[in-house]
């Protein structure tokens, strides 16, 4: 399953100020599934039907430090859109890691340029 899922799209600002302020823009279109389903014709119970998939870490590098680092629960909704700020403070990649509960890993990244 985990090759079927494309990679991650990131926008940034195409110049940014140095010292500024900029936003971060994060689109994953990642299904997300808790695994609980019905246990029972009825529909009175709740258990484990199928085996649970989402995206459990979002880690966000700026060059090469590690500046955040979000934890997720089977509660993220499918194909989340997530925004954040971040200080300019060189000009350094942004790099964007997504990992999932079954371990797999997707990444995107892109250059932030000052304003000449």
């Amino acid at each position: 399953m985990a090759e079927k899922i494309k990679p991650p799209r990131m926008r940034l600002p195409r110049k940014v100020e140095q010292d500024g302020v900029f936003k971060v823009k994060v689109r994953f279109d990642h299904p997300s599934f808790t695994g609980l389903g019905m246990a029972d014709p009825d529909g009175e119970q709740f258990n484990r039907a199928t085996p649970s998939r989402f995206i459990r870490n979002m880690l966000v590098y700026y060059g090469d430090d590690l500046v955040s680092r979000f934890r997720m629960s089977s509660a993220i909704a499918d194909d989340p859109l997530f925004t954040f700020k971040l200080k300019a403070v060189k000009e350094a990649p942004v790099r964007i890691v997504f990992v999932d509960n079954e371990g797999d890993r997707w990444e995107s990244s892109a250059d932030v340029k000052f304003k000449t």
